[in-house]
């Protein structure tokens, strides 16, 4: 279905553009309804696996297939919803847009590219969706092209995914030289060295790192937010940056012990950097954009734990709660936007330096921003306690009893939780309470029901019983991994995980008026640099001396022999017009004055041959007389 609005979305012409504003929320919605259908009948059960021939390369057949077990049905319906919301959300927040025709269009192929991932059966198909989704990522994030920020920013992402996909293919090739197929359920079945299966899963995790903006890879996300914000929503919720922590999970089987190392390392660095850059940033989209990258660093650290169970529910409860945070921010921005074109004023309505006081104005919006803020702050009786708990019980187990390295992976973990929630007060505080700073002279309504609607049902979507019955157990419907015991959880870590939130929210309080802006935590440790000095540097340089070396050698060597024959032709052309078409053309002349002189003997007049009798007479006797 969303690649149907695709079509549409590039069939349909300009004058009717504004059909699609129901056709595509229509046919996203069929597609929800679908995902729905195929979770509630494949739930639990046998997974059903499919298989057919592609393609043959030297006699060797690769074969195509999809796969529905419990995380792809899973993931379908939540792509599907999270993508039906935002479509329906777009209508009003993109209403007007004059490109709304490419818009729609490639909102369904993103979607369309992220199902294919979720579906598909062997490892090779999903290397060509998840380049397709990098690719309709390019397209979204760019969309506004005026905007040179909007463009560097879609360019930075695409270039930034490929970095990282390299290792991808590298490991495609390794599975493929090792067990000589892509099919997933094959993969698992075989035998693999430890050594080339750590190899294989580095590639996959490098791919991973690109495109779910792991450290050292995620300084591209922060700049994404210069697409429009339901762009936003649909990347950081449940799309894109999830398709890595979506594909650690399928590839789970691959991951060895060092593996799993390096993987809670990363992760557990990626979501300390990300809380503490969004402690300091002062921009709605990149406060929550940093939020992001935090929160995928502690679904990859629940990986790396060996519970892909724990990496999965956060991932189902952050792609609800984070996307309802993105579409009240775009209410804040869309709403003041308009305002501020009726009366004519200027600022920047996403520094939250700017506002303030706006939740009488904006009652139901900071509603919404407050109950899915909850949700990512962790607090009781939302689905981000839930998930957060199992995230935290899994790197308890794992850790062990012994004092090691280990312990220092929990305590940033209870470090990312403590943080997050004074950010996420930081940022509600901002933007709804305190004075009213440039927003003071508005007059600001809400957004369209079209608008709120979604944001209602996200909303909703954060309360705890999405999760589990029980609000403090987060073994529900969901989570079937690791588990320390009922009694550990309810007597020690819950009571301890909402007294921790509770300090963090205190903290936060009393430090609202407080700055953390600093150069370190405003460009994240300055990452950017660390890649420019690592990757972009050196290639850079590497291309600068391949090109001197291609110009001065390589041309040069091409440039010579291109003279040289240049000079053989002309001489070759020399000799043979003026030797050789000369001797022939010198004989034909002298054959033809031969003939000519021989001609003037015979030509029947008797003066001539009088004079020729007499001439030849007398240079006879000369020649008889010397």
């Amino acid at each position: 279905m969303p690649f149907v609005s695709f079509l549409i979305s590039f069939i349909i012409s300009e004058k009717y553009s504004w059909i699609l504003s129901f056709i595509a929320p229509f046919l996203s919605l069929l597609s929800a309804f679908g995902a729905v259908v195929v979770l509630i009948e494949t739930w639990n059960e046998q997974p059903i696996a499919m298989h057919w021939n592609w393609f043959s390369v030297a006699g060797i057949q690769f074969t195509a297939g999809i796969l529905i077990d419990n995380l792809s049905a899973l993931m379908l319906m939540i792509v599907t919803l999270i993508s039906f919301l935002v479509h329906v959300y777009s209508t009003g927040y993109m209403a007007g847009d004059s490109n709304i025709r490419t818009y729609f269009g490639m909102l369904g192929f993103f979607t369309f590219a992220m199902l294919g991932i979720v579906v598909a059966g062997n490892l090779l198909l999903i290397f060509i969706f998840w380049e397709l989704v990098g690719f309709s990522s390019y397209m979204l994030i760019g969309h506004w092209q005026y905007k040179p920020e909007a463009a560097d920013a879609a360019k930075r992402a695409f270039i930034f995914n490929r970095i990282g996909d390299t290792g991808f293919l590298i490991s495609l090739m390794v599975l493929w030289t090792t067990c000589g197929t892509f099919d997933l359920n094959a993969l698992a079945s075989q035998p693999l060295s430890q050594t080339w299966s750590s190899v294989a899963a580095l590639g996959i995790f490098c791919g991973v790192a690109g495109k779910s903006a792991q450290f050292p890879l995620f300084s591209w996300l922060p700049k994404a937010m210069e697409g429009p914000t339901p762009v936003s929503a649909l990347i950081h919720a449940a799309t894109m940056v999830a398709a890595g922590v979506f594909l650690l999970a399928r590839v789970f089987f691959l991951l060895t012990p060092v593996v799993l190392d390096i993987i809670i390392i990363a992760g557990s660095i990626t979501a300390l950097a990300g809380a503490l850059a969004a402690l300091a940033q002062v921009d709605i989209k990149r406060i929550l954009a940093f939020s992001t990258i935090s929160q995928l660093g502690l679904m990859v650290m629940a990986i790396g734990a060996g519970s892909p169970s724990a990496a999965i529910l956060h991932l189902f409860a952050h792609a609800f709660f984070k996307a309802c945070l993105f579409l009240s921010a775009g209410a804040v921005i869309h709403t003041l936007h308009q305002a501020q074109h009726q009366s004519h004023m200027d600022f920047d309505v996403q520094d939250i330096r700017n506002l303030g006081g706006l939740r009488k104005k904006l009652p139901f919006t900071f509603f919404m921003f407050v109950i899915s803020g909850a949700a990512l702050a962790g607090l009781p009786l939302f689905t981000g306690f839930a998930s957060k708990e199992a995230i935290l019980d899994v790197i308890i187990l794992w850790k062990g009893p012994v004092m090691t390295w280990r312990w220092l992976i929990l305590v940033s973990a209870f470090g990312v939780t403590f943080l997050t929630a004074v950010y996420t007060f930081r940022m509600i505080w901002g933007i709804f309470y305190g004075k009213e700073n440039a927003t003071a002279g508005l007059t600001v309504s809400e957004a369209p029901p079209v608008m709120r609607a979604p944001m209602f049902l996200l909303a909703v979507a954060c309360i705890w019983i999405g999760i589990s019955i029980n609000p403090l157990d987060y073994n529900g419907w969901i989570y079937n991994g690791l588990h320390p015991g009922k009694d550990f959880h309810f007597n020690f870590l819950a009571p301890l995980s909402a007294g921790w939130v509770a300090l963090a929210l205190w903290i936060a309080y009393w430090s609202k008026e407080r700055s953390f802006s600093s150069s370190l935590l405003l460009n994240a440790f300055h990452t950017d640099r660390l890649i420019n000095a690592i990757i972009e540097r050196p290639a850079f340089q590497l291309a600068g001396i391949s090109s001197r070396f291609d110009k001065k050698w390589i041309d040069g060597v091409l440039h010579t022999a291109a003279y040289l024959q240049l000079i053989v032709a002309h001489v070759t052309g020399w000799v043979d017009r003026g030797l050789v078409d000369g001797s022939v053309n010198a004989i034909a002349w002298m054959t033809k004055e031969l003939g000519s002189f021989t001609r003037s003997f015979q030509g029947g007049k008797i003066q001539l041959y009088i004079f020729w009798t007499v001439f030849t007479i007398i240079i006879f006797i000369i020649w008889t007389l010397l």
